[in-house]
């Protein structure tokens, strides 16, 4: 019964229903993506391992080791985000960067966006979906009242059946934007916050790493000029 209502319902709203249909299913796995991934998110002694690690393959093997390391580490995103600054790191050596305030400023910028860009995937189709959703349910309105208008003119107002359904078709619409907007922008504020806070966690390590780039950078400087 419920899945005929469903489809009854769905069939009633015209052909907006699909795109919201649409939305309503990418909003779902954008969601359930996002919370598989941020609650997935190690304990602190799990990224203090992984930083360990990560500097002991870059004192040990270089830049080189390093890369060759946080390719087999298997994701997650300290590895992210140490592979996105090594890659800014050689980029600036190429530049010839040799302040090390400037550096290091680079880096942290490397960090807030890498980090931004792994803990944020699916964001902003989440947000965006959130946003249109009720702006296709009130687009199904007006051609909803279109047709309700269109029957009007074609039979007068002494069939309530003939402008049925397009009201059918605008108030279906409305509310299944409603249904589907709101509960988006709920899980969107709700899963920037959690990826706000994972990122606080991770930012000292990030920035550990960073400084250890840095400092073996300016030994092996030392070295050469030595």
């Amino acid at each position: 019964m419920e899945q005929n209502f469903l489809l009854d319902q769905l069939a009633k709203g015209g052909w907006m229903m699909w795109p919201l249909l649409a939305c309503s299913l990418l909003s779902l796995a954008f969601i359930v993506e996002r919370l598989w991934g941020l609650y997935r998110v190690p304990a602190d002694d799990e990224f203090e391992r992984q930083l360990e690690e990560a500097e002991q393959a870059l004192n040990a093997g270089g830049e080189e080791g390093a890369v060759a390391h946080l390719g087999q580490g298997g994701g997650g995103v300290l590895n992210y985000v140490f592979s996105a600054l090594l890659k800014r790191f050689d980029a600036l050596v190429l530049e010839n960067r040799k302040d090390v305030e400037d550096v290091r400023q680079e880096l942290i910028i490397t960090t807030e966006e890498s980090a931004a860009e792994y803990l944020g995937r699916f964001l902003n189709g989440l947000g965006t979906i959130g946003v249109i959703a009720p702006l296709l349910g009130l687009l199904g309105t007006i051609t909803g009242m279109i047709r309700a208008f269109d029957a009007i003119a074609r039979t007068g107002v002494g069939d309530p059946g003939a402008v049925a359904g397009g009201i059918s078709e605008a108030l279906i619409t409305t509310a299944s934007g409603l249904i589907i907007a709101i509960p988006t922008i709920v899980f969107h504020r709700f899963l920037t916050g959690k990826a706000a806070k994972v990122f606080k966690r991770i930012e000292l390590y990030c920035h550990a790493y960073a400084n250890t780039l840095l400092t073996r950078s300016q030994a092996t400087q030392q070295q050469a000029g030595g």
